[in-house]
């Protein structure tokens, strides 16, 4: 750790308002000197993506005078044996590595002959056994581990031991020390090396973060090079890795910061040396990004791989170096808002906010008083709750004074961890979802795999209800009018290329995609947002008949109309398997718009279609898995083109239950050479749009 550094971190541990970080460290150091775990010869851990419940999804529950009795706290059934046994093996060893990351940061504030020997005993064990430790791991898209089943975690592992011994050298005998560093350090070093991933990748950020933190310690530039020079070492993954508006490729923040944590634990390593990387525009891009995406929850979009329960109170600790290296006033409106503080942006009315409790706030923590009249005018709402579109990352935000937001991905496709559901629409009114993104759970849970990870879990198009190919979305045009914004975005199969194929990897038996359906396919999508509603025109164009899907997922129950005639169904609806698919139903008769009951407040769903169009409800999984979210598939047989049109409109103080919804009516008037007029008719008024698609870049006008 750089002085300057290391002074700083003593300096805000006797600082009051970094007494909740200090607390929390020694409260975590404590915790770790009740672990009772033995580091032994020979160990064999397993993916700790297994040590879930399958059936909610629950992260299972130990004791450590428990060791093989693992508990699901959701619905308390107990699970023994295989994988779980062996995925706790790579949780305990986890655990002892956070434990040493933790004890030593403390001593550095606080020295401790006890905490330093605890220490000091971990490491050791570690040098004494780390050459028993045979390589292993089959899981897909992984290379493999020693300790652990994959070369990521065997990273994860090492940077905290690395960065424990960084902390405690200093009370190191030198027999010690350079038993450490041959018996261990070196070593993983070196296999680590061994088993780079050759491609863009998170977890190639990880592992070459890694191997040049090793290096760092060892005072080897040789492996210092190895982790960020060459292809796919962690430099390229800067390079290569980071689009020019600061996503990581991957496509949401979740992976995003997954990646980022990693290469700032090297830059904390490299700080003060000739390796130092806080220059490198990149890493401001990276913090820039994420405040552009936050909802009006404060909650983060669950895009792709993401997982549910990220928000800005998640990142605040990056936040925190952020703040102390570039200095920006939107970096302390954010850690305002998260921790809730006199300066908070009173906008973000239902953020959950977080204590100010992190080690990077006694590491990097400075006052949180803004400037004199830079509080009001560099706002976090003003920067997330704005229409702007990021062609780059491929996402485009329309946001109105209602409290909408919605989401349209037409990003580049993400590798590993994408979705395959260009064009993807999500939308939010508050902190209401509407018809959203789900994201995904735990890798381990049969509905990853089965259900989120497809096409047909997204509010997009599915040709013959199989997954997209691997594509790039287009940004067309976005315009902001007096009455409300609209973007237009595209995606094609015209072609099989997309910007990352030269740079991951896709083995076969990971890549579900039907490339045959969608051969020469186009979609174009048009969305609108004004004062109270959502207007979605989506053009699909085919080369031979296709079965068409237009699936939309609203977060809320279907209310049925008295007037509707639905009849159950055993229609094949997709390509999956249909046990995601409950309570199918296929509407016979009745107008074909529908209500939704949603959280608090009720969403109108009108539609129109230029063929003929079959209309079928289900009960599908959201996330998490045990609970269900309102599937509407419009599934129409086409052979050249088809226009589908809906209009969403959201009613927050109307509530199914004690009122009844007034009506509404979507009439579409084709005018003829790909121009329609769209007319909602509603009681308290109707409005019209007239749309031109004939052009490559259309027109709309109110």
């Amino acid at each position: 750790m750089d002085m300057k550094r290391l002074e700083r971190l003593r300096r805000n541990a006797e600082q009051p308002e970094f007494r909740e970080a200090l607390a929390l460290l020694r409260k975590e150091a404590e915790e770790a000197s009740r672990i009772t775990y033995t580091i032994r010869a020979n160990e064999h851990g397993q993916w700790t993506h297994y040590y879930y419940c399958h059936e909610d999804g629950t992260e299972l529950s130990f004791q450590w005078d428990l060791p093989f009795s693992h508990r699901c706290p959701t619905c308390g059934k107990e699970r023994t044996g295989e994988p779980f046994d062996s995925a706790w093996t790579s949780i305990a060893h986890t655990q002892i590595g956070h434990a040493v990351y933790h004890i030593a940061l403390l001593t550095l504030i606080e020295p401790d002959a006890k905490r330093i020997d605890r220490v000091k005993s971990y490491l050791m064990a570690y040098a004494n056994y780390y050459d028993t430790y045979r390589t292993h791991g089959d899981i897909p898209y992984n290379g493999p581990g020693k300790l652990f089943a994959q070369t990521l975690d065997e990273a994860h592992w090492i940077i905290d031991l690395a960065m424990g011994f960084d902390a405690i050298k200093e009370h190191l005998a030198p027999e010690e020390e350079a038993h450490i560093r041959s018996g261990l350090l070196d070593p993983c070093a070196r296999f680590l090396i061994q088993h780079k991933e050759k491609q863009i990748h998170n977890h190639s950020v990880l592992i070459t973060s890694a191997i040049a933190s090793i290096g760092l310690l060892l005072g080897d530039d040789e492996i210092i090079r190895e982790g960020l020079e060459g292809e796919f070492g962690l430099l390229d993954q800067i390079a290569r890795g980071i689009f020019e508006d600061g996503l990581w490729y991957e496509g949401n923040v979740h992976y995003h910061f997954y990646a980022f944590q990693s290469l700032l634990h090297y830059a904390l390593m490299a700080e003060g040396t000739k390796w130092d990387m806080w220059a490198n525009k990149a890493l401001k891009a990276m913090f820039d990004f994420p405040l552009h995406a936050a909802l009006p929850s404060g909650d983060m979009p669950t895009l792709n791989d993401a997982r549910l329960g990220h928000n800005i109170g998640t990142y605040t600790r990056y936040y925190e170096i952020a703040l102390d290296i570039y200095g920006d006033e939107i970096y302390r409106s954010l850690l305002n808002t998260a921790y809730g503080t006199a300066w908070a942006d009173k906008q973000f009315i239902e953020v959950k906010t977080v204590s100010r409790d992190s080690v990077y706030a006694l590491m990097f923590g400075r006052n949180l008083e803004p400037s004199e009249g830079k509080h009001l005018s560099l706002s976090l709402w003003d920067t997330a709750h704005r229409t702007r579109s990021l062609p780059a990352s491929g996402l485009t935000k329309l946001a109105n004074c209602a409290g909408w937001q919605a989401i349209i991905k037409h990003s580049r496709f993400g590798g590993e961890h994408d979705h395959m559901d260009r064009l993807g629409l999500s939308a939010v009114c508050g902190g209401v979802p509407l018809f959203i993104d789900p994201g995904t759970t735990a890798y381990g849970i049969p509905a990853h795999y089965g259900w989120f990870k497809h096409t047909y879990s997204h509010n997009t198009v599915s040709i013959e209800g199989a997954d997209q190919p691997p594509r790039d979305g287009k940004f067309i045009q976005l315009s902001e009018q007096p009455w409300g914004a609209w973007v237009e975005t595209a995606v094609d199969w015209l072609a099989d290329d997309f910007y990352m194929k030269d740079r991951i990897i896709l083995p076969p038996e990971l890549s579900p995609w039907d490339t045959e359906a969608y051969k020469g396919v186009q979609i174009r999508r048009i969305n609108v947002l004004a004062e109270d509603h959502l207007l979605d025109i989506v053009s699909v164009t085919v080369q031979e008949r296709r079965e068409l899907h237009l699936n939309t997922h609203f977060s809320g129950k279907l209310v049925k109309d008295a007037a509707a005639s639905w009849a159950p169904t055993d229609e094949r609806l997709g390509m999956l398997d249909q046990k995601w698919l409950k309570d199918k139903q296929r509407l016979l008769a009745g107008e074909r718009s529908f209500t939704y009951q949603m959280r608090t407040g009720s969403l109108k769903q009108l539609t129109w279609c230029s063929k003929s169009a079959d209309i079928f409800s289900a009960l599908t999984p959201d996330n998490p898995p045990n609970g269900n979210r309102t599937t509407l598939i419009q599934k129409v047989d086409v052979e050249n083109n088809v226009l589908f049109i809906q209009a969403l409109i959201y009613d927050p103080d109307k509530d199914c239950a004690t009122r009844s919804i007034a009506p509404a009516k979507l009439v579409v008037n084709e005018l003829g050479a790909d121009r329609y007029l769209i007319e909602m008719l509603k009681p308290e008024g109707s409005l019209s749009y007239a749309v031109d698609l004939s052009r490559a870049a259309a027109e709309l006008r109110r």
